[in-house]
């Protein structure tokens, strides 16, 4: 008002009176017994979203005007969930880049130039089963939980990580990089060429192992300095190369359906993670000793990574 616009106050919602605030992308609902909010994205974007991507991937074209129309229903959903927004402005380029259509038809779209973000889309969607809500308490704004720790380190052959809750270490697991590993990242085992892939795959294994200790709360995960690549994969979710793209796209499916984004606090020198690094080798040296102070921890098992353990691969979420 002060700058000479006009304000809706007729589309203005108390929440002193009604304790859910409709908002055009979803709902705010207030729970004044839990000390906590919760939101909800409307069930019909995301029915017209799962819709939409559904009937592109039935052909090899693209309506640019289809793409637009799925591109502002899922700004919708980024503006609830920030791991949405790298796919979303994949979706704006083959928009406006002229190179992206097709030549017998410029008002249509490669429907290649957009498989990626229609295929991450798609694998978010159907692991919400038609609904995408998250309830954030009072106590989780502020960290009032466990603190926990996420520790991995990669070897040129094998993987290793350990779980510390409150200063303890109280999990830990190891295991080697598969041939499986090796076809579907694209990337050779046993040199240092691959290091960055295999030292973001390790994180990605740790987070989902201990998913149930970071993703209804707020975590900080530490991992070693010299793994840059991995530190701006759980940041941003943003990083080059194919095998560390798939990771960060899997990292991304992960944190989108976890309360809280994890916070990366800390760097640890590459000569200080001396237990995970220890544990990336012991796959490969059986009989290497278990260090010290694991001794009184819990060994688990990485899961299996066979294709149904990869979310975001095109040939998976058909």
């Amino acid at each position: 008002l002060a700058m000479g616009f006009d304000l809706a106050f007729s589309k203005a919602q108390d929440s002193q009176r009604e304790h859910v605030v409709t908002r055009a992308s979803g709902r705010v609902e207030i729970l004044y017994a839990e000390e906590a909010i919760r939101v909800t994205v409307k069930e019909d974007i995301l029915t017209e979203l799962g819709e939409n991507i559904n009937n592109m991937f039935t052909t090899n074209a693209v309506k640019v005007e289809d793409l637009r129309a799925l591109a502002g229903r899922a700004t919708c959903v980024a503006s609830l969930l920030h791991v949405w927004r790298p796919f979303v402005n994949m979706l704006w380029g083959p928009i406006f880049d002229v190179r992206s259509r097709c030549p017998f038809d410029q008002t249509k779209v490669w429907r290649k130039a957009v498989s990626i973000p229609l295929t991450w889309m798609r694998a978010f969607l159907l692991g919400t089963r038609g609904t995408l809500q998250r309830t954030y308490s009072l106590s989780s704004y502020l960290s009032e939980g466990d603190e926990v720790h996420i520790v991995a380190d990669a070897s040129p052959t094998g993987l290793g990580a350990f779980l510390k809750v409150n200063g303890k270490i109280e999990e830990f697991a190891f295991d080697v990089i598969t041939r499986e590993d090796e076809r579907i990242l694209q990337t050779k085992r046993g040199g240092s060429e691959g290091q960055q892939v295999w030292e973001s795959l390790v994180l990605l294994c740790a987070m989902r192992l201990w998913a149930s200790r970071w993703k209804h709360g707020r975590a900080t995960l530490l991992v070693r300095s010299d793994s840059v690549s991995a530190l701006v994969l759980v940041v941003k979710m943003k990083t080059s190369g194919i095998g560390t793209s798939i990771v960060a796209r899997e990292m991304a499916l992960d944190i989108g359906d976890a309360l809280y984004a994890p916070n990366v606090a800390e760097h640890i020198p590459g000569i200080a993670n001396v237990i995970a690094d220890h544990l990336s080798r012991m796959s490969s040296k059986s009989s290497l000793p278990l260090p010290s102070q694991l001794r009184g921890a819990r060994q688990r098992q990485f899961c299996r990574r066979d294709v149904s353990w990869w979310r975001s691969l095109e040939f998976q979420a058909q």
